[in-house]
């Protein structure tokens, strides 16, 4: 028993810590913290889309196996992924189904390190702050790297560490909608991007969390199709918890494209390696209600998302219309988040004084704000200011 002497206190996560404590505040709190979209009562918003799989499948959902999946998953639901990022494409793509998108992350991280374990990886800074704990779990060398500058992206930056960094590299970056700030690279920034990726045989660990938030699925989708025309090794971490409000279903899958199917079949196989020493295999259900909203309820997906978008773009309109200049630019990027220059007193008033909760880093959660009570969060930022 005495053992349990060496053991420390760890530090709690502080996106749930403060979670917690605007849950605790009750239904008068403003809740901008964990990245969830709600509906005007401040529910986690379910898809119609979804909610009409979901009574599809759960129909006949306890007559069916409850026997252990295979370890890639169910692979209509990966066929069903796959071609949501890679439609009607015939190249060989290795995949895993994995518990959402951070288990994604989590897999990928390890197959880097058997590519190479002396893999180095880029984090672009200011970014999901669930990275940096990641790859310290995987055991992968990372150094963070600051790329956010009067509101935009840096490529720069990134291509600086990429030509300065000796041996095998790998950059993490985001597809879209990135989190924390809602700044995404623009289209000339990939183009400029990808060559010095090119030159330097640099890996991509694509994270593609929002698929249809920032525009339609296959749009969103371009920087995949790009990395892969390339010819650039590129690792993707998808997740289902936003676009089939699937969040604590846990419903992920991890991707790349390969060159022929010998290597399809090795990197399948260290994928069911690695998923055996994490969490065997991933859960199913999220899995069936994907296939099914997938198969049977693609217009009405589409609409869904859709709306979100529309949603989101005009919850910021609000926002923006309602806020201090010096809020406007860091508004104006895409999906859930966005970074406000809040000082951290400030952010220390707004939860203690006016029951509105926003992180440490000023990252506010867009579409965790019911519209109707978007005009009261901009009223209780300008009492603080």
């Amino acid at each position: 028993m005495s053992m349990w002497n060496s053991l420390s206190p760890a530090h709690p996560d502080p996106m749930f810590s403060i979670a917690a404590q605007a849950r605790a505040a009750g239904p008068e709190a403003i809740d901008a913290t964990i990245g969830v979209y709600v509906d005007e009562e401040g529910d986690t918003k379910l898809f119609p889309s979804v909610r009409t799989a979901m009574q599809t499948i759960l129909h006949g959902y306890v007559q069916s196996s409850s026997t252990y999946p295979p370890l890639l998953g169910i692979p209509e639901y990966r066929h069903a992924v796959t071609d949501l990022i890679f439609p009607d494409d015939q190249t060989p793509v290795a995949s895993i189904a994995t518990t959402g998108g951070t288990g994604a992350l989590a897999i990928n991280l390890r197959l880097l390190l058997l590519l190479n374990p002396k893999m180095q990886l880029c984090i672009p800074s200011p970014g999901w702050a669930n990275y940096a704990p990641l790859c310290r779990m995987a055991g992968i060398s990372f150094q963070e790297v600051p790329v956010l500058e009067q509101n935009t992206m840096n490529h720069h930056a990134i291509m600086e560490w990429v030509k300065k960094t000796p041996g095998p590299c790998t950059v993490l970056l985001q597809a879209g909608c990135t989190n924390p700030t809602g700044i995404d690279l623009t289209e000339t920034q990939w183009k400029e991007l990808i060559p010095v990726l090119q030159e330097h045989e640099c890996a991509v660990l694509l994270d593609f969390a929002y698929q249809g938030f920032g525009d339609e699925p296959e749009k969103d989708a371009q920087p995949a199709h790009a990395l892969r025309k390339a010819g650039i090794l590129t690792l993707i971490a998808w997740s289902a918890s936003k676009n089939h409000s699937l969040y604590r279903y846990r419903t992920g899958m991890a991707l790349t494209s390969v060159p022929d199917e010998e290597t399809h079949a090795i990197v399948e196989t260290n994928y069911s390696m690695l998923s055996r020493g994490l969490w065997s295999a991933a859960p199913v259900f999220g899995q069936h209600v994907v296939i099914q909203t997938q198969s049977a309820q693609k217009k009405e997906w589409l609409q869904d998302i859709a709306h979100v978008r529309g949603v989101l773009e005009q919850k910021r309109s609000v926002l923006r219309e309602n806020l201090p200049d010096s809020f406007q630019s860091p508004l104006n990027g895409r999906g859930l988040f966005a970074m406000l220059p809040l000082t951290h007193d400030q952010i220390l008033d707004l939860r203690s004084k006016h029951n509105v909760f926003v992180l440490d880093d000023g990252r506010v959660n867009i579409a965790g704000i019911p519209e109707r009570r978007l005009k009261e969060f901009c009223e209780k930022v300008h009492a603080v200011l």
